[in-house]
């Protein structure tokens, strides 16, 4: 009767536990409502609504988690994961709808509005000219044209479809590759965290591409079938080239993936093998030859790899990034408790996936001859795909400073969830039956996905806490820029805060920009050289100089304990204010625009 009993009263807990989650989300959706501070620009997207709101949604989704979980060790078979799965979903919808709640009129300051100048590009010229990646920029301007929506609106909306996409892609891939449906529920409880940071909520080829790779990985071992894989492989074939006008580096780094997908097919490859997949030499050969047709990005990768041998065999050695950060370390007085805490910001989420996919390949090769453990060729795949990955980041990371390694680091995401899942799976169906072992490693579970769902939450988000200001892009300051540009003369154009040619591209599209020679952004001298001269018209010829509310408070918002590692004071703006030989002629909330007359 105990054992009946348990069996009745074990669905009744993860009932209990779903209306806790919804009624979290709930309360989580009055903040939002009840919340009516002004859309006004925010160095931090999380100071916009109070501690409480965050780990109410942290806590949402790791109870979702719990819940598939359970499901995945549960010797009883329900529907209930499906309450963890839409749980988690919603959370994650939330976090995704922020800067559209917030009212953002643009999510981005940076390449997001070169990328809507590509779209403008695309409306006026009719062609793509110059473009390097022009696919998310024709779905951008198609969506226009069929909905009639801004690129404003657009460039906030897809991330958010993508990133959705991205979720249900690998319960696709995971219902694929595994056949125990419990599995399953062990790889969503990690793939359905939002681990990828501004390329989940911020729009950029390479976020597109690398959020396409579960579905063109399931459409992959689809085709690759030795029956019925005709529809599958065309599919792919076009996916391929979905993703090669997409981003380059997605692209190399897919074909890696398929030719570790050969190379691992070879050695797994016996009579008893359960899984028969076709070699991919013709996709290869297309992918490969596309690429080099259309992609100029081989000379990145080129004089990256000629960094790296350089600066192995160079006495001096060479830029890396490792050397940047080390450089800036050595130049502040900070501690190592401090140091560590803003690496766990930054890259935590990053630091603890790869310890959890460490520990998965120790046990593995430790306990595997023990336990008579028999990996599959996806297993062996993602152990495979993993360690290249993070062997090519470090070399990355210490020798080479032309593109950061994050880029490709975050791409062994995939590889890791599917080993530590497969891993996770193997440990708990393994012969000896030790439920004392199982729950310990249960709680250690629970452990790296609430610290991990935490980190990658405080992460999603640009902000001071990892060294980095907002993204919006207020309307008033586009508004501002708009009116200058009609009105201004051919002077020179200095900054502090504004990003003058991003905007011009949003508005006159990338090749307009080209044609007024607006190339780059010319920053002010740092305090407006009033440590050497009396007046900033001393120190330029006759310019505009535009400032904005992120120029005059970064230093103090990003570094507010290093006073000496600022660039500018308040006192320097006081001083500009009152300089005879600089001139306000505009300003409003966001933006001032000075001309310097000498």
């Amino acid at each position: 009767m105990r054992s009946k009993d348990k069996y009745i009263n074990t669905p009744r807990y993860i009932k209990l536990a779903s209306i806790f989650g919804f009624i979290i989300i709930l309360s989580a959706l009055a903040i939002i409502i009840n919340n009516h501070t002004p859309s006004a620009y925010g160095f931090s997207i999380y100071k916009m609504y109070p501690e409480y709101f965050w780990i109410l949604i942290v806590i949402a989704i790791f109870i979702g988690q719990m819940i598939l979980i359970y499901n995945a060790v549960s010797k009883y078979e329900n529907n209930s994961w499906l309450i963890g799965f839409l749980m988690i979903i919603i959370s994650n919808l939330i976090l995704l709808c922020m800067p559209i709640i917030r009212g953002y009129f643009i999510h981005g300051r940076e390449d997001v509005l070169t990328h809507i100048g590509y779209m403008v590009d695309i409306e006026n010229k009719h062609n793509i000219i110059s473009n390097p990646y022009p696919m998310l920029h024709i779905i951008g301007f198609t969506l226009k044209s069929f909905s009639g929506l801004s690129y404003n609106d657009i460039t906030m909306f897809l991330p958010i479809f993508y990133s959705l996409l991205y979720i249900f892609s690998w319960y696709i891939l995971g219902k694929y590759i595994f056949k125990n449906k419990r599995d399953l529920y062990i790889m969503l409880a990690f793939s359905s965290i939002l681990l990828l940071g501004s390329k989940n909520v911020m729009l950029s080829p390479n976020g597109q591409a690398i959020l396409f790779v579960p579905l063109f990985l399931y459409i992959f071992f689809k085709s690759r079938l030795p029956k019925n894989a005709a529809s599958y492989s065309i599919l792919l074939i076009l996916l391929s080239f979905f993703i090669i006008f997409s981003h380059p580096l997605v692209t190399i780094l897919l074909t890696v993936t398929i030719l570790l997908s050969d190379i691992t097919m070879y050695f797994n490859s016996t009579k008893n093998s359960e899984v028969k997949i076709k070699k991919s030499t013709n996709l290869l050969s297309i992918m490969i030859c596309s690429f080099l047709v259309w992609s100029s990005y081989l000379h990145i990768l080129a004089y990256s790899i000629e960094n790296i041998v350089f600066t192995l065999i160079s006495s001096d050695g060479g830029g890396s990034e490792f050397g940047r950060y080390q450089t800036s370390v050595s130049s502040v007085d900070i501690s190592i408790l401090k140091i560590v805490g803003l690496v766990l910001s930054i890259y935590g989420s990053y630091v603890l996936l790869s310890m959890l996919s460490v520990i998965c390949i120790i046990y593995i090769l430790t306990f595997w001859k023990k336990y008579n453990m028999k990996m599959n060729y996806y297993h062996k795949l993602s152990i495979l795909g993993w360690i290249l990955l993070i062997c090519v980041s470090v070399l990355l990371f210490f020798f080479n400073d032309q593109f950061g390694f994050i880029r490709v680091y975050s791409y062994s995401i995939f590889f890791s969830i599917i080993l530590i899942s497969f891993s996770i799976s193997m440990f708990l169906r393994r012969p000896s039956n030790k439920n004392k072992s199982n729950l310990k490693v249960l709680v250690v579970i629970s452990l790296f996905l609430i610290l991990i769902t935490s980190l990658s939450t405080y992460s999603l988000f640009l902000s001071p806490a990892i060294l980095k200001t907002d993204q919006q892009t207020p309307e008033s300051e586009f508004s501002a820029m708009k009116t200058f540009y009609e009105v201004k003369n051919d002077y020179p154009v200095l900054e502090r805060g504004t990003v003058n040619h991003r905007v011009h591209n949003a508005i006159y599209g990338v090749s307009g920009t080209k044609k007024k020679d607006i190339l780059h952004d010319d920053l002010v001298i740092k305090h407006f050289g009033y440590d050497n001269n009396s007046s900033l018209s001393d120190s330029y010829n006759k310019s505009y100089l535009m400032i904005n509310y992120i120029g005059r408070n970064q230093d103090q918002e990003i570094l507010p304990k290093f006073e000496d590692r600022w660039s500018f004071n308040y006192s320097d703006f006081v001083h500009l204010d009152n300089d005879a030989g600089v001139v306000k002629f505009y300003s409003d909330k966001f933006t001032d625009i000075y001309i310097i007359k000498p």
